[in-house]
């Protein structure tokens, strides 16, 4: 067997098989906790493999999941691999329509659900998909026709190597067969400007970047994580799944991202890894305890900040740090770093944050407290592009470019990344889209995204290439550096510019509703909270912020006029992607009436 993930997870199971690897957290939505273990895991993968083969599954074929955080994902996916397949990911939260096109696309001719809804949608599904002959559901009991229940599969597989050595020696000679540069997975990008494409990543990809990964981070067995974002989530996959194979460390699987903070308490993770939104939200808990605290409660929180701020700064210019201030701010901030600490669980050692910009406020206010969340860069076609280290980091870059990665940026200033083992090997069943993703030479990939790499050697995004908003006098807009700038406020939460065709620039803002019901009640203010965004103050207080961004901004590129929502944007009603990011046309129509109004 060639040095894969496959030929790594064995390895693990052989030699610590009674070592947890996955648990099932009660407080993270499951029914009960329940703990998988090294050996365990490689079983059950072992007997779905089987099923597979069974079912008359062929080396190359696509197999789909399409389930929430449960141990069925991470075992059906390794038997996938185990049985020379194509894992393809579908996101629970998908309309039947998205599920059509997702199958449809990767031919799968198995599909992995995990509820009774799920599976309805398969059924729903069945005559516009012939290449689909097996539907398998965790919950389903008994078997039907073409839907077999999960229990029963891995018995089918039991069975099947049971029996005799012909199953399992199969099994083997496909493991052995397998190729590095053989397509282990398919990862369907977001779709944020378009219809998602399916980014074949090989073996090769998958180890090569989760040994990046637990290089740059400095990872081991020791190490624990909750695995909460979607498993057909690019970083998920890779930083999550496939990195906790090499590494070995132990992961706590949580069903309802909603209850991710109870998860966390409760199990204790060393190494949170997230999305902005999930480290905004505990910057807004924070931010309205400090505004409740008051007296020398009060001032120890902003000694504290002003201490932390300029050890950060320090910090991130590689310069000492002062013992007499280190020795105060911890004097100042200890009861406050437990706060920080208690709230991903006390043991946190790492904090990573992916898939768009952390507001910088958000990163300074963390890391004065403690809490250094490390920035990094990365997409679906080359995962492991730019990541801060515990060792070397700033907060208002991606950080430098990750081990196996050379970055360049062209003349009009679109990042590149040099092709190579960690890249992607094309979209499946598209080799014009594959070709265009390229330089004409093939030498480099082409981001989509508007960079610069500091003399700090760290990456810098500054906009999309492909987002830029044209103004009816012919200027070009770049939207993502302003609206991060927006976000940067402690105030503003969400912000999307307008004004393609228009003369002036436009902003939809979502106020952090935590911290302006927080302001209120200092303030003895009542009324519900749609009421209290028409509050003057409120205008102020948002006209201050966009004032300050307009402030640094060209003249063409400065916000004249914005509206806010009494909620935020999110992806159960597609206003953004599964990954948080915006879908800009999407949000335009929605509000389009809105927005228009503000040219009148």
């Amino acid at each position: 067997m060639a040095d894969t993930i496959l030929s790594i997870f064995r390895e693990r199971a052989e030699r610590h098989p009674d070592r947890v690897a996955l648990r099932v957290l009660a407080s993270g939505g499951a029914p009960r906790d329940e703990a998988l273990t090294w050996g365990g895991w490689w079983e059950a993968s072992r007997r779905f493999a089987a099923a597979l083969l069974g079912a008359g599954h062929r080396p190359g074929e696509a197999v789909a999941v399409f389930a929430g955080n449960r141990p069925l994902w991470p075992v059906a996916d390794l038997g996938i691999l185990l049985a020379g397949g194509v894992s393809v990911g579908i996101y629970p939260t998908s309309s039947p329509e998205q599920v059509r096109q997702l199958l449809a696309d990767c031919g799968a001719t198995v599909l992995v659900v995990d509820t009774p809804e799920r599976l309805a949608v398969a059924t729903q599904l069945r005559t516009a998909l012939p290449r689909l002959h097996t539907v398998v559901c965790e919950r389903l009991r008994p078997s039907r026709t073409w839907t077999v229940g999960w229990d029963a599969w891995l018995a089918r597989g039991a069975r099947a190597l049971e029996r005799g050595r012909g199953t399992a020696e199969e099994l083997d000679r496909r493991a052995e067969r397998v190729s590095p540069d053989d397509t282990a997975v398919l990862i369907y990008t977001s779709g944020s400007t378009g219809e998602p494409k399916g980014a074949r990543i090989s073996h090769r990809y998958l180890l090569e970047s989760a040994h990046s990964i637990r290089e740059a981070l400095g990872l081991d067995a020791a190490d624990t994580s909750l695995s909460f974002l979607p498993f057909c989530h690019g970083a998920e996959r890779i930083f999550g799944l496939y990195t906790r194979v090499v590494c070995g460390m132990e992961a706590a699987l949580v069903e309802d991202h909603a209850r991710v903070w109870e998860a966390a308490r409760e199990y204790g993770p060393t190494v949170f890894g997230g999305l902005p939104r999930f480290y905004e939200k505990a910057y807004e808990a924070l931010r309205a305890e400090q505004e409740r605290a008051t007296g020398a409660e009060r001032e120890r929180w902003e000694r504290t900040l002003e201490l932390g701020r300029a050890r950060s700064r320090l910090r991130q210019a590689a310069l000492p740090v002062p013992p007499e201030l280190e020795a105060e701010w911890r004097e100042a901030g200890a009861p406050l770093f437990e706060r920080v600490s208690a709230l991903f669980g006390g043991r946190i050692r790492r904090a990573t944050s992916g898939g768009a910009t952390l507001p910088r406020a958000v990163a300074e206010h963390l890391d004065a407290l403690g809490l250094t969340v490390l920035g990094a860069y990365g997409m679906t076609e080359h995962l492991c592009v730019a990541f801060n280290r515990p060792d070397r980091y700033t907060l208002d870059s991606s950080g430098p470019p990750m081990p196996g990665t050379e970055l360049r940026v062209a003349d009009d200033g679109e990042v590149l990344v040099r092709r190579g083992p960690l890249t992607f090997a094309g979209y499946h069943g598209r080799p014009e889209a594959t070709r265009d993703s390229f330089t004409p030479d093939g030498e480099w990939l082409l981001s989509g995204d508007l960079g610069e790499l500091g003399s700090d050697g760290c990456l810098r995004i500054t906009g999309r290439k492909k987002e830029l908003i044209a103004l009816s006098s012919g200027k070009k807009v770049a939207p993502l550096p302003i609206e991060s700038q927006l976000v940067q406020d402690p105030w503003i939460g969400q912000a999307m510019l307008y004004g393609e065709g228009r003369h002036f620039v436009t902003a939809l803002l979502a106020l952090r509703r935590p911290v302006v019901e927080a302001w209120a009640r200092e303030r003895a203010l009542d009324g519900e909270y749609p009421r209290l965004l028409e509050h003057p103050e409120v205008s102020a207080r948002v006209q201050a912020a966009v004032d300050r961004v307009n402030a640094a901004l060209a003249r063409p590129e400065q916000v004249r006029r914005w509206t806010v929502l009494d909620r935020e944007l999110s992806a159960d009603e597609n206003e953004l992607t599964p990954t948080l990011k915006l879908r800009r046309p999407v949000v335009a129509a929605k509000f389009r009436d809105r927005m228009e109004a503000l040219y009148r």
